[in-house]
């Protein structure tokens, strides 16, 4: 059979829950892709994954059929989470057009949970694009269906499995050079590979999507082969500038196996910075960490919880007496010997109260930052419900034992998944918005606290700090932020969804004006971000942008964003815009603007520029702002009500006669020209500020009617939306527009 007569096989990873610029490896496929080649030897098979592949330039799906020889007979998407449903069903999707005659298949965790989604309808109300369904391992389905392919017999069952790999070490090696067109971008995509040497676990934590693969037994390579397997990839990536994330679900549940393994590490290293893998706390003892430390390894832990209550609900240990205490010796031991770790805690896991949240914090407190510092670092998670998990499978019971409520489900078929993911209430004493407000209120002082007690000073030290800043980030004031922008989109979506009244009856807007956790949050974000611009606080321009709550401004749809130095749209069009936080400080510091101050706002949107000029001014000043769109006018009416000083007008920017004699005048839009009529109407001694073709210009008219000109600088706004914009007169004024610093030049 010639090489164009082979039949052909397309593995896709298209991005998951440890990858798209964390880890670098796809190692389940290519176990698949060495399986089906030793199964069906006559068949070729291409490993193709698409976070990686962005780093080489746009994805064309076309062109990757097209390097392999312009067809495929069949093709495997891995759907690895929930979170990658969509995209799974949209690239399934694709891959048909350009493939009409090839087997689809796709497997993973979801796909394991959840089969009937891939063989069905999908959300759209579309057909499914797959033809198979892989539940569980996916070496033996996939084998088999290669086996199929050459021979011409198309399978009769469209989901297949589970079929567990009895013995990992029977199956054949891992081929990396099936990821050869990777190795020269790898490390801008990464920095962290990965490697699998086990398969299953028995224990059946609450919360873990590990039950959808229906494997419960723990089977390992032997040491010395899952060493080998090590090295191969060493010799494939050089891993000397890699760290290197042992990806088992369970590390070396077996103690022999896992002192074993060590050992035999230490006598033989890798060239990675640092091994990482996941491990149980009760599985240890002084002499693991001891042997992880000759290893150059660092373990990692689900601690989940320090409340005992919530450590029991989540099914964590057997011996729940020692669990946190064993967390506290292993600790120590770690501190000892020197061996960095991390631990996971989940905020609002169901059952959580606003108690059992603060009894995990105090245990934190005593676990990182007590005396002595120490050598770990933290990841604090929201709550996520994972399909096939035991709280999925057995949700009923769970909510009616804890009180927990799921708002949007099943989440993975819409957008924002991040969100909705977490958008539960953990039980009947603690909702959603309360939770994620503890969270961010409690475990961010612990998170800010780790760098300062982080005591490890070994290899890849980087790597951990890093983790403990990234952390941090994920509890800043803007994702707290963005977290309840969206509690509010879902809300008003949800209320306006007449087929579920009773859930849009539980789901109750919350006006923005009496949200007080979302204005402190949003305060504190804006904060942030205009320190992180440079932009001085120290003044009342400055004081006024950061404390006026900017999102009461914006379409709900862009809530999210409302705290961020950016323009945003306030209408479909595009050609309103509330413009970015820094050209209201350019704009308001150019005028001089002060207290006592009267200012007019030419093209003021939905009223954000007057309310930041308002509390400029203050009470003894004035600000009118016109508007030429009603409902963008309207909506600053609305919005402006509560401040006394500032007056909204829907009207043309044009039509100086509702603005004449202005001494202060700021304009929100570009005006290519600045009108003669303008001139004529600002008071002499008067300041006009205007983007004027592309560039910030300041207009300052004597006493006697001369005008200065000056340029800050280039700045970009949205376009004159008036008729009179086309036919007006931009000629200046009879008494000459000079440049400043030059003589007689004309605008």
């Amino acid at each position: 059979m010639s090489r164009r007569d082979r039949p052909r096989a397309l593995l896709v990873w298209p991005g998951g829950l440890f990858t798209g610029g964390a880890n670098f490896g796809v190692p389940q496929l290519l176990a698949m892709a060495s399986a089906m080649r030793a199964a069906a030897p006559e068949i070729d098979v291409d490993v193709v994954d698409l976070d990686a592949e962005r780093a080489l330039g746009p994805i064309v799906l076309s062109e990757i059929v097209a390097r392999g020889g312009g067809h495929y007979d069949l093709v495997g998407i891995a759907c690895y989470s929930s979170y990658d449903y969509l995209k799974v069903i949209e690239l399934g999707r694709r891959f048909r057009a350009l493939l009409p005659k090839a087997w689809l298949v796709t497997g993973g965790y979801h796909a394991s949970a959840r089969p009937a989604e891939f063989t069905g309808a999908t959300p759209d109300g579309g057909a499914s694009p797959f033809d198979f369904v892989v539940v569980g391992d996916g070496e033996g389905p996939m084998s088999r269906l290669a086996s199929a392919l050459v021979k011409g017999s198309r399978p009769l069952l469209s989901v297949l499995g589970p079929e567990a790999v009895a013995d990992p070490g029977k199956m054949p090696p891992v081929d990396w050079e099936l990821l050869a067109r990777y190795r020269p971008v790898a490390r801008k995509v990464a920095s962290q590979a990965e490697i699998y040497l086990s398969r299953g676990c028995p224990y059946d934590c609450a919360f873990c999507m590990e039950r959808a693969k229906r494997d419960t037994s723990w089977r390992a390579l032997e040491p010395e082969q899952a060493i080998e397997e090590m090295h191969r990839l060493d010799a494939f990536l050089d891993l000397s500038r890699w760290t290197l994330f042992i990806a088992d679900a369970l590390f070396g549940m077996k103690t022999s196996w896992r002192r074993q393994f060590l050992e035999a590490l230490a006598r033989r290293p890798v060239r990675a910075r640092k091994v990482w893998l996941l491990v149980r706390i009760d599985l240890l003892e002084r002499e693991d960490i001891a042997l992880m430390k000759r290893a150059n390894v660092a373990p990692g832990f689900g601690l989940e919880s320090g409340d005992p209550e919530q450590v029991r609900r989540i099914r964590k240990v057997g011996r729940l007496s020692d669990y946190l205490d064993q967390m506290m010796r292993v600790a120590g031991w770690a501190r000892e010997l020197g061996v960095p770790w991390g631990a996971n805690v989940i905020v609002g896991h169901p059952g959580e109260t606003e108690s059992s949240i603060r009894t995990t914090v105090k245990y934190l407190e005593r676990l990182y930052l007590g005396p002595g510092g120490t050598t770990g670092f933290l990841s604090v998670d929201a709550f996520r419900l994972y399909p096939g998990s035991p709280i999925d499978e057995e949700r009923a019971s769970w909510e009616a034992s804890t009180g927990m409520r799921v708002h949007r489900y099943p989440w993975w078929h819409d957008g924002d998944q991040d969100f909705l993911a977490e958008w539960v209430d953990p039980s009947s004493e603690l909702d959603f918005r309360r939770c994620h407000a503890l969270r961010h209120e409690l475990f961010r002082p612990i998170l800010e606290g780790i760098p300062k007690a982080f005591a490890y000073d070994g290899p890849a030290r980087d790597y951990f700090m890093r983790a403990i800043d990234e952390q941090v980030d994920l509890i800043s004031p803007a994702a707290a932020t963005r977290t309840l922008a969206l509690d509010h989109l879902w809300r008003a979506i949800l209320a306006g969804d007449g087929d579920d009244p009773a859930r849009a009856s539980v789901l109750q807007e919350i006006p923005l004006e009496a949200d007080q956790a979302f204005a402190a949050f949003s305060r504190a974000a804006r904060e942030q971000v205009l320190e992180e611009a440079g932009i001085e606080l120290d003044d009342e321009v400055g004081r006024a942008v950061r404390d006026v709550p900017r999102e009461r401004f914006v379409p709900i749809d862009v809530l999210a964003e409302a705290h961020r130095d950016r323009a945003l749209a306030l209408d479909e069009t595009g050609k309103a815009t509330i413009s970015a936080m820094h050209a209201y400080v350019a704009l308001f510091r150019a005028l001089e603007l002060e207290p006592g101050d009267s200012l007019v706002d030419l093209g003021g949107g939905t009223g954000y520029g007057a309310a930041v000029a308002g509390r400029v001014v203050g009470e003894r000043g004035s600000v009118i702002t016109i508007e030429i769109d009603g409902a963008l006018a309207a909506r600053a009416k609305k919005e402006l009500a509560s401040q006394a000083n500032v007056r909204a007008i829907a009207g043309d920017a044009h039509d100086t006669s509702l603005w004449c004699g202005a001494r202060k005048v700021s304009v929100g839009f570009d005006v290519g020209a600045i009108p003669n009529a303008w001139i004529d109407a600002l008071a002499a001694g008067g300041r006009l500020v205007a983007p004027v073709s592309g560039e910030l210009v300041v207009i300052d008219k004597g006493a006697g009617g001369e005008v200065v000109r000056r340029s800050l600088g280039r700045v970009v706004y949205v376009r004159d939306r008036s008729e009179r914009a086309e036919v007006e007169p931009r000629q200046p004024a009879a008494v000459g527009l000079r440049e400043a610093g030059s003589t007689g030049a004309r605008a």
